[in-house]
């Protein structure tokens, strides 16, 4: 941390988890054994409606567990009340299936202690995942890999993120209301930061391993379920890539089938960049990915123009 510059006292991170008994014990334990001398540590474990012991293995880990109250399924809400919970400065987000490595909190820390408003870290596959697991990681992981080059960035995903206290509490916090609120319920306060002269600076060296799930279907619904809040919450932000394109949602809708092309084009281009070749040879997986990618778009898409304001489900009556 940079000279002369005052170390927090207290950092708390917060981790929203849903069912995720199986791998929360090594998350939690993941972000204790980050310790600094002299700076206190808490991890608040949100329990979003678990049917299995998560909230159990989160206290064993050492973790602090709050209960979320009301509809299960909404990691917007749950990072706002663990927000609400926490003492420390600053507020680290954190998902249940990614656990840090080595270093990771100091680098955060280290690039606050520069003046940095917002870090955000990378994200890199966990070792020994299968085949549909890292296609998962490289479909969504384009843009924030630890192999890209530090600077600022538009916006960044709360997997792997942190944020002065006092900045993130004068912004409305993440969005609550569904479906945006389980996919893209970050750009709604990373606007307000930009509106604000602040900035999300990437952090490559703050590195967390994310533990994708395995399954072709669990692959496809995820991107499908990505794109159903795309345009509802993309059209009114300027913290995305790309926003000009959200602002015509009719376009977008109708020009779906060429995006798909360009879309997987363009997250095989980004890893080849960094020096990736696996996602060309998983081309057709990666295609098939960016079709559900295209269908939620549109469906999604065109639910939102035709209702605006009501809550519309990507699966029926399941909203994960």
């Amino acid at each position: 941390m940079g000279k002369g510059t005052t170390a927090p006292m207290l950092v708390s991170v917060v981790i929203p988890a849903r069912d995720e008994a199986g791998g929360i014990t090594r998350t939690v334990k993941a972000v204790l054994a980050q310790r600094i001398p002299g700076i206190g540590l808490e991890v608040l474990v949100v329990n979003d409606g678990s049917s299995d012991d998560t909230a159990a293995a989160a206290r064993l880990a050492g973790g602090r567990v709050i209960e979320l109250n009301g509809s299960p399924g909404n990691p917007g809400a749950a990072r706002n009340r663990g927000a609400a919970e926490t003492k420390g400065d600053p507020i680290v987000f954190l998902d249940a299936d990614c656990e840090p490595r080595a270093g990771w909190l100091h680098a955060l820390l280290s690039a606050h202690a520069e003046g940095v408003t917002a870090v955000g870290g990378a994200i890199e596959a966990a070792p020994g995942q299968k085949l549909a697991a890292r296609c998962s990681h490289f479909s969504s992981s384009y843009h924030v890999h630890a192999l890209r080059t530090r600077g600022i960035v538009r916006n960044h995903p709360p997997a792997n993120l942190s944020v002065r206290r006092g900045v993130f509490r004068s912004t409305a916090g993440f969005s609550e209301q569904l479906p945006v609120a389980d996919g893209h319920e970050e750009l709604g306060w990373q606007a307000e930061l930009r509106e604000a002269g602040q900035n999300i600076v990437f952090e490559p060296s703050a590195v967390v391993q994310h533990r994708n799930r395995d399954g072709w279907l669990d692959l496809f619904r995820r991107n499908y379920r990505w794109a159903y809040s795309a345009i509802r919450s993309k059209s009114g932000s300027d913290a995305v890539r790309f926003g000009w394109l959200y602002k015509q949602p009719i376009l977008l809708i109708m020009a779906a089938p060429a995006l798909v092309l360009a879309h997987t084009a363009y997250t095989v281009a980004c890893w080849a960049r960094a020096g990736v070749l696996e996602p060309l040879l998983m081309l057709p997986a990666l295609l098939a990915a960016r079709l559900a990618y295209g269908a939620g778009l549109v469906v999604g898409g065109v639910r939102w123009i035709a209702q605006p304001g009501i809550e519309s489900r990507p699966f029926g009556g399941r909203w994960r």
